[in-house]
C-alpha cells in the first residue's frame, strides 16, 4: 500500500517534473524485499537531450519549526554536533541516504548518474558551528567520500529559491500537469 505524499513531497515532486524536466516522478517508494523497511520520499527520472538518464533521490523533511528528529542516537558518530536530538537527526539521515543509495542504484542500475538531495525549508544554525547545520554539511561530505555520490542540501535559502522557481512556472501556465502541489500553486498564482 502506498501512502499519500505529504505537502512538502508534492512540492519537491512538482519541482522535479516541471523545473528539472523529469518525465517520471514517484512518491513514497518502498522496497519489496523481505525485512527492508526503507522508503524514499520522492524519486524523479530525467532523460536529457543527449540520452543520459539521471535519477533524483529526495528525502523531504518539511518541519516548519526546524529539521530535527528527537531521540537518542544509537552510536557516537555524530557526537561532536550538539545534543542528542541533533545527533539522532544526523544518524537517521545518514542511515536513510545510505539505504537509499543501495536501493536506487540497484533499482536503476543502468542510470548514467544519481542525484541525492535533502529538502528542508528550515534548518537552524550556522554552517560553521558544530551543531545540526554544520553536521549536515559534514554528513554530505562524508556521504560523497564514502559512496562516491554527491548529496545536495536543498535547505533554507536554496529551498526557497527552488520553490520560487516553481511558483514562477505556476504563474505562467494554466495547464493541469497532474501534480497536486503544482496545481495548488497555480491556483494561488492566478488569484484575481
Amino acid at each position: 500500500m502506498t501512502e499519500q505524499p505529504e505537502s512538502g513531497e508534492l512540492l519537491v515532486g512538482s519541482y522535479l517534473r516541471l523545473v528539472e524536466g523529469c518525465e517520471l516522478v514517484t512518491y513514497n517508494q518502498r522496497s519489496h524485499k523481505e525485512g527492508e523497511q526503507m522508503e524514499i520520499d520522492v524519486i524523479g527520472v530525467e532523460t536529457t537531450e543527449a540520452g543520459e538518464q539521471i535519477v533524483y533521490t529526495c528525502e523531504v523533511v518539511t518541519h516548519i519549526d526546524g529539521l530535527q528528529y528527537p531521540g537518542t542516537p544509537d552510536g557516537d558518530r555524530w557526537e561532536e554536533y550538539g545534543n542528542d536530538t541533533y545527533q539522532n537527526t544526523l544518524e537517521r539521515l545518514w542511515k536513510k541516504f545510505n539505504s537509499d543509495k543501495g536501493y536506487i542504484t540497484e533499482l536503476f542500475d543502468s542510470a548514467d548518474s544519481y542525484v541525492f538531495q535533502l529538502w528542508s525549508p528550515v534548518v537552524r544554525g550556522n554552517r560553521d558551528e558544530k551543531y545540526l547545520l554544520g553536521g549536515l554539511y559534514a554528513l554530505a561530505d562524508e556521504f560523497e567520500n564514502e559512496t562516491g555520490a554527491e548529496l545536495n542540501l536543498i535547505i533554507n535559502k536554496e529551498y526557497t529559491e527552488r520553490i520560487e522557481a516553481l511558483r514562477q512556472v505556476a504563474s505562467e501556465t494554466e495547464k493541469d500537469y497532474g501534480e497536486l502541489g503544482f496545481r495548488i500553486l497555480q491556483i494561488l498564482e492566478h488569484l484575481r
